[in-house]
């Protein structure tokens, strides 16, 4: 029975258990424990390490190493010539920049171990648009690990749930009139100073790399304070799911799913379960239902208005993650065991499924789906005119276009399936530290991700509004930051090729960067801001940006350009792209041309 496996690891591991993984993987492997350690002390042990010789020797280019680290970023320049831009020192950096690392240079700083000669790793082997990230904004939401986060529909609004049961609602841009025309709603009472009294429990600080002044930490992105806060669970809660009327669901430990509006102070219905529930979702089509899943492996599909079970399904494992597709024709249920399986929506009847494991090697038995996430194309027509990419019904023959239409108008029941479905992707997050990237159009792996650790927690990676990029939380205690397509510039050079290249990809290239100090370094979450927060937020720091702007004609893609992360201590922490900051301080330039 579901009783017979162990809750606490196959869901949520408790603390020891994750002490004990860190333990083993900060021995053998070198990779894991430079991640484990700061910044300053990574260079550090890197300067010994590559030492030979007496210890008088070692002693020496320790001492000079030092010197250098005293200099600043501009002193560690290595001998080989790179083609980068301008080395900035840290007295240029702000006080709260976190320097952002490449898989690259990390490459490179291991070549150095084995090397005889006296170079020291450079700081800037790594021309990335993160780098460096600002911290704008720390705030200690809960007691003990927070385990998820969601913005609404319209990013008005965060919802945070962790260890404690606590559902906790936070207003994004608050002074934004756009997202908040009545304001934003504040509760009375005692529960006011609570969160003021966890704002003087500091977190721990990060290694930061520059000694100037601070840098947009007056940026209104997000409340202090949170405007709601709910206590009826009983347990953890590991899931969360807004619709578009700004309902919220909430998945817990405690056997329940409950609903939630934030203009109400109390649970408006609970949705009892028979066992643990591991992830829940709203229907993107349809708010009376949603769908959930967890440890009794029953996929449900629920009734809000009736409050009743409307379909269910029986899934092979138990399900750790589930999702609807963006077009809500598919329930899909992520399970332990590194299965996806797809459903129809109407009726939850079996349509498919992927194995997302490795062929060989010691996960190609499968680990848990820790997330589920989409991407897809809002405009295809627009990008397929500009980059000038035949459709496949523009590929075939006038015959076999005719038969196509056909075959798309009385099978698939849309006859622009063929040129719009290729569009819609699926992200996968699982237990073997992996990201793998799935096409619903044929359901075929397209990409893989790595880099970062995911060995038992429930991380999952999350896409950029945009499509552009992709984060995740690791349990090495930083947040890693992928490309979705890395290939995309050199494919452009060459246009036929893409068509007919092999659709198999691995990702060997990501940034990192420190997002957690906690006693137990694991990033839990991470969440890219929505477009229109970004731009409200910066449109109402009026101390930060006086002028009136037209963010219109910043280049800049401001879906990448926030980021939130959670962490085991309960600190959510907000991070801005000073590539971000810099172009629009530049558009305020009379040469930008944005002034009013």
């Amino acid at each position: 029975s579901s009783d017979a496996i162990d809750t606490q690891y196959s869901i949520l591991p408790d603390r020891e258990t994750l002490e004990y993984h860190q333990r083993l993987s900060a021995g053998p492997n070198e990779m894991n424990q430079m991640a484990s350690h700061s910044f300053d002390e990574s260079l550090s042990t890197l300067s010994h390490r590559s030492t030979s010789g007496s210890p008088t020797s070692a002693r020496k280019k320790a001492s000079e190493f030092k010197q250098k680290l005293k200099r600043g970023v501009a002193g560690l320049r290595s001998s080989k010539k790179h083609h980068r831009k301008r080395i900035v020192s840290s007295e240029e950096l702000p006080g709260n920049a976190v320097y952002v690392r490449s898989s690259m240079a990390k490459t490179a700083q291991m070549r150095l171990k084995t090397s005889s000669s006296e170079e020291s790793p450079t700081l800037n082997s790594a021309d990335s648009s993160f780098n460096p990230m600002l911290l704008v904004k720390t705030i200690q939401a809960h007691d003990g690990p927070a385990w998820c986060a969601a913005f609404s529909n319209d990013g008005s609004f965060l919802a945070t749930g962790g260890e404690d049961g606590n559902v906790t609602i936070w207003a994004v841009s608050p002074k934004s009139k756009k997202l908040h025309p009545k304001g934003v709603p504040t509760r009375g009472g005692e529960n006011q100073n609570e969160v003021q009294n966890n704002e003087e429990e500091q977190a721990p600080p990060l290694s930061f790399v520059g000694l100037g002044p601070e840098l947009a930490t007056n940026l209104e992105i997000l409340s202090s304070e949170p405007v709601q806060r709910y206590r009826d669970h009983t347990a953890d809660v590991i899931d969360l799911s807004w619709s578009h009327t700004n309902f919220l669901l909430t998945a817990s430990v405690d056997k329940s799913v409950r609903l939630y509006h934030f203009s109400k102070s109390n649970c408006l219905h609970l949705f009892k379960h028979a066992n643990l529930v591991a992830s829940v979702d709203f229907h993107p089509l349809d708010d009376r239902y949603f769908i959930s899943g967890g440890l009794d492996k029953k996929l449900r599909l629920w009734n809000i208005t009736d409050g009743r079970v409307k379909d269910w399904a029986q899934a092979p494992e138990v399900i750790t993650s589930t999702r609807f597709t963006p077009d809500g024709k598919y329930a899909v249920a992520g399970l332990l065991r590194g299965q996806v399986y797809l459903y129809e929506a109407d009726g939850l009847k079996y349509y498919t499924q992927i194995a997302c494991r490795n062929r060989s090697g010691k996960n190609r038995k499968g680990k848990k789906v820790t997330g589920i996430s989409f991407l897809r194309e809002v405009d295809d027509k627009s990008e397929r005119s500009e980059e000038h990419h035949p459709s496949l019904t523009e590929r075939l023959s006038e015959t076999g276009r005719s038969v196509a239409n056909l075959v798309a108008t009385k099978v698939l029941g849309n006859p622009e399936a063929l040129s719009t479905r290729r569009t819609d992707r699926m992200l996968v997050s699982t237990n073997d530290s992996r990201v793998r990237l799935y096409g619903l159009n044929d359901f075929c792996m397209i990409r893989k991700y790595k880099g970062h650790t995911n060995n038992s927690m429930q991380i999952r990676a999350r896409v950029s509004e945009s499509g552009s990029h992709i984060a995740c939380g690791s349990e090495s205690g930083h947040c890693f930051i992928w490309d979705v397509d890395p290939n995309k510039n050199r494919l452009k050079k060459n246009m036929i090729n893409k068509q007919i290249q092999s659709t198999k990809d691995k990702s060997k290239s990501t940034d990192y960067f420190e997002a957690s100090k906690a006693s137990l370094p694991i990033v839990t979450d991470t969440l890219f801001f929505p477009t229109m927060t970004v731009r409200e937020s910066l449109l109402t720091s009026k101390e930060m940006f006086p002028l009136s702007l037209g963010m219109d004609r910043i280049d800049d893609d401001f879906s990448s350009a926030a980021i939130l992360t959670l962490d085991y201590d309960g600190t959510i922490r907000v991070f801005v792209r000073k590539t971000c900051i810099d172009n629009i301080l530049e558009a305020c330039t009379p040469r930008g041309g944005t002034m009013a």
